[in-house]
């Protein structure tokens, strides 16, 4: 929520507009008569930031070893596995399976877990950030995957 400038209201939709040669936020009120600039509803942009965050996380790795990880942090809080599944709000037996590592944590749960122990238990996948492996900015494709091969077969 945006605050318009004239009046202090909270408004979702909010419009620069000209008053008296001067631009200011102001709300769809205080905008009535006066020469909209530009106008942003931020409700859409958060939801919009909002969805690419959580796309961006769907598509982040569960590191390597993180029931050991999930076990130290605890460990270190002095928190006994019972205690630490209340404060979180999960079975016992979920967090037991997860710090075997006999399954991995749901999306929930890993964000649980990383904000009560101050871990992080999800990386960008290795080899996601290909693009300067040839020098230059475009992904790898197929043809340079193949003339690389290519490449080291000649020599």
């Amino acid at each position: 929520m945006e605050t318009c400038e004239i009046c202090g209201k909270q408004t979702e939709k909010i419009y620069l507009a000209q008053i008296e040669g001067t631009t200011m936020w102001m709300c769809a009120a205080c905008s009535k008569g006066k020469k909209i600039v530009k106008s942003v509803d931020t409700s859409n942009a958060k939801k919009a930031a909002m969805a690419q965050r959580a796309q961006q996380e769907e598509n982040d790795e569960i590191v390597e070893h993180f029931g050991e990880q999930i076990r130290l942090a605890r460990e270190r809080m002095g928190l006994p596995l019972r205690v630490l599944a209340e404060r979180i709000a999960e079975k016992e037996s979920t967090l037991i399976r997860v710090e075997k590592e006999k399954s991995l944590p749901t999306e929930a749960l890993r964000k649980k877990l990383e904000k009560e122990l101050g871990v992080r238990l999800a990386q960008k996948p290795q080899g996601a950030d290909l693009s300067n492996a040839f020098g230059r900015r475009a992904p790898i494709t197929l043809g340079d995957a193949a003339f690389t091969k290519k490449k080291e077969d000649e020599e």
